[in-house]
């Protein structure tokens, strides 16, 4: 199977069984780049250094470049700016309070980690485990964002929702 969809319909289909988290205020899309807006303000129990600075900064305006997909991880190059400030730094802050809103939602552990990049730091987000822990039958073959879309490509067997 393959699948096309522009980067708000896979937002709607992720977020069918909730909405949107506080914490996020937009999401877009433009080529590869997925743009969003994170409320720091908005993270639940937040460690302290993010607190602190989630009281100076507010909103972080954050641009998700795709790299790749290796068949179970896809992988973006982040570059995060508040107040025209560079914010990489508070990136590992949010990836304990991002995995902890997954697993409330039924996700494994450690679907979202921050990796050293060759420039930017590298967001990688376990697409695999995510899909299967919803959806048993689908197995994610391919995956990219480009146009401004999600392309995925899956295999399809005997499907049945967790």
């Amino acid at each position: 199977m393959q699948l096309v969809v522009s980067v708000s319909e896979a937002l709607s289909l992720a977020l069918a069984r909730g909405p949107l988290p506080t914490v996020l205020r937009s999401v877009v899309a433009d080529g590869s780049t997925i743009h969003a807006e994170i409320d720091l303000r908005a993270v639940p129990d937040p460690p302290t250094a993010l607190r602190l600075a989630a009281s100076a900064l507010g909103t972080v305006s954050v641009a998700l470049r795709f790299l790749a997909f290796d068949g179970a991880v896809a992988t973006f190059e982040v570059s995060a700016q508040a107040r025209a400030l560079p914010a990489h730094k508070l990136l590992n802050y949010l990836v304990g309070p991002i995995n902890r809103a997954l697993t409330t939602e039924g996700l494994p552990d450690g679907l979202v980690e921050i990796r050293k990049g060759t420039g930017e730091p590298v967001l990688a987000i376990g697409v695999r485990d995510a899909v299967a822990a919803q959806v048993d039958g689908i197995t994610l073959t391919a995956l990219a964002v480009r146009d401004g879309a999600v392309h995925a490509s899956a295999t399809v067997g005997d499907v049945r929702l967790r």
